[in-house]
Parts: C-alpha cells; sequence; structure tokens
C-alpha cells in the first residue's frame, strides 16, 4: 500500500473518531435538557395531528409515496409536512434515488422517545405496515 493511501486511510479513522465524538457529546447535551428540547419539539407539533402522523410513519426509511400510500394522503400533503419536517431538524434525507428521496428520522427520535411522546400525545398508532388510526374515539388531535 503506497504512503499516500496510508496516510488517507489514517486520516478518515481520525476523522470518523471526532465525528462519534461530537455525536456522543450532543446526545448528552441532549438528554440533559431532555425536558425543554421535548417541549420545544411537542410545540412545534401543536394539534398538528396529520403532521404527527407523517413523522412517525417514517419509521426507518421512506418516501414521498410510501407515507402517502400508507396514510391514505395525497402526495403533496405528505411533501408539505416532510419539508417543515426536514427545515425543523427532525428528518433528513437518507438516500436519493432516480425517481425518489428516502427519508429517516434523526437520532434525537430515539434520544428523546419522541415517537412514544407523539403517539401518546395524539393518541396515534403508526408502525411499519399499519396506517394511523386513533386508538380511541375520544381526545381526537388533544395535546396533553
Amino acid at each position: 500500500m503506497a504512503p499516500e493511501s496510508d496516510q488517507l486511510s489514517q486520516d478518515i479513522r481520525e476523522i470518523k473518531w471526532h465525528q462519534e465524538a461530537i455525536d456522543g457529546s450532543m446526545e448528552l447535551l441532549i438528554r440533559a435538557n431532555k425536558k425543554s428540547i421535548l417541549g420545544e419539539i411537542l410545540s412545534f407539533f401543536g394539534d398538528a395531528r396529520r403532521r404527527a402522523e407523517v413523522y412517525l410513519a417514517i419509521d426507518e426509511q421512506r418516501t414521498v409515496s410510501d407515507i402517502a400510500d400508507l396514510l391514505h394522503m395525497k402526495g403533496s400533503n405528505v411533501s408539505r409536512e416532510l419539508s417543515l419536517l426536514k427545515d425543523f431538524g427532525l428528518i433528513e434525507i437518507a438516500k436519493l434515488t432516480e425517481s425518489s428521496i428516502v427519508y429517516t428520522k434523526r437520532r434525537i427520535d430515539r434520544i428523546l422517545s419522541l415517537s412514544k411522546e407523539l403517539r401518546q400525545k395524539f393518541d396515534l398508532k403508526v408502525s411499519m405496515g399499519e396506517a394511523a388510526e386513533p386508538t380511541s374515539q375520544n381526545n381526537v388531535g388533544s395535546s396533553t
């Protein structure tokens, strides 16, 4: 192996190590400020049940059409909610294909148990392969 290649490999390993350290520090900061951060995020959702449904439907990686089909919504409505979620920093683009954009939730979802909080707030049950449905007819769109 050429010395330049060895140096490049070492540089890549060092960058990955630094990124892991930054990610770990960010996770600790988020956990330390969980209540206020979660409050701000839940405020962003407000009474926007559709936004919560779209967010919860992302479950791993999904395209606009996947989410629209799952939730029986128009693609334009899903796209609008995804744009807001992306701008707020809750989701990101996982990959681009020739015909679509694939979205995924960011790590903050796991750190804050955000999906669980939204399911409780909006009384929703959404997971891989099942459509959004209220789990009871009462409290539809309610907030806690």
